[in-house]
């Protein structure tokens, strides 16, 4: 999440996972005239800032989950809504465990910006929260058995940011910013299978865990480049409003990630403190392919954030 006035904050994820954020934000403006009286806005230029500003964020993320994964050449559905999260078993929902760990940092001179972000998460869940696309006979996923999926998410990003345009009033002003950077991404999936009859695991490249087939994807790990954008507008002095959104992956690590984030920030106690609220959305499709070791993570996390900032 982006830690100054103006800057998005990232929510987290819950999963069991690490995700690294670097990235460079470059802003461009002009020294364009002043518009004719009567217009409310003139392009101008940031203000220019002597030495380096920081924020750190702790925030909580709570994300809905929604997509299918394919563990070992077993794949199923997940339909996890933010709800959820907090009224365990409603519709044969069932959330078993829930842990997450996320925070963000930047460090800005002048236009240029340099962030971080990681995530780290974890998903116990079973039930109806988790179906099994093409069940094999005899072997599928029980709400009844408590079958289920742990999803361990660790992401971690970083990023430039560079403020290419600002444009405003001197009590209010909007900027642009662009960024790139890398998100690193290590996730492990185990589908818990029911097991109702003799079933030939090895030739699924299953393994037997008391009444269990367990499908085990191992450590995937890969890299993403992104590119984005961001927009900070300043309503008031200690309040803005902030829109993010980036793409990457392209055939690098994962087929495609993109990231959406909309959010409300103010200060408060002489502003060295920061709030933050908002909702954001991160997708992710990779594939590793292998026949009977085919692991694939479709998936979309989206829900609220909440964050508190530290900045001097």
């Amino acid at each position: 999440m982006q830690l100054r006035r103006g800057d998005l904050t990232k929510a987290a994820v819950y999963a069991a996972a690490s995700v690294v954020f670097c990235g460079l934000n470059w802003i461009f403006t002009s020294q364009a005239a002043d518009l004719p009286p009567g217009d409310g806005y003139a392009y101008v230029t940031p203000v220019a800032q002597s030495g380096w500003e920081f924020r750190v964020t702790p925030y909580a993320w709570a994300p809905s989950v929604n997509g299918e994964v394919t563990v070992r050449g077993q794949t199923a559905d997940i339909d996890m809504s933010f709800w959820d999260l907090f009224d365990s078993g409603s519709s044969g929902a069932e959330l078993d465990s829930l842990a997450a760990l996320m925070g963000y940092v930047e460090a800005r001179n002048g236009r240029w910006g340099i962030y971080g972000d990681v995530v780290w998460g974890k998903f116990d869940f079973s039930g109806d929260t988790v179906k099994q696309r093409n069940p094999i006979a005899n072997l599928n996923a029980s709400a009844r058995a408590k079958a289920g999926l742990n999803y361990d998410i660790t992401m971690a990003e970083t990023g430039l940011a560079y403020e290419v345009a600002r444009w405003g009033e001197t009590s209010s002003s909007t900027a642009l910013d662009l960024l790139g950077g890398a998100r690193y991404w290590n996730q492990e999936l185990d589908l818990s299978l029911a097991v109702d009859a003799s079933v030939d695991l090895g030739k699924l490249g299953l393994e037997r865990s008391r009444s269990f087939a367990v499908a085990r994807s191992g450590r995937l790990d890969w890299v993403d480049p992104f590119v984005g954008v961001r927009v900070r507008h300043e309503l008031a002095a200690g309040s803005e409003l902030q829109f993010l959104g980036d793409i990457g992956g392209f055939g690098v690590g994962s087929d495609l990630t993109w990231q959406l984030f909309a959010g409300y920030g103010f200060d408060f106690w002489q502003s060295n403190l920061h709030g933050l609220i908002g909702y954001r959305a991160l997708a992710v499709d990779y594939s590793q392919d292998g026949g009977a070791k085919e692991n694939n993570l479709d998936l979309i996390l989206h829900g609220p954030v909440v964050g508190l900032s530290f900045q001097w």
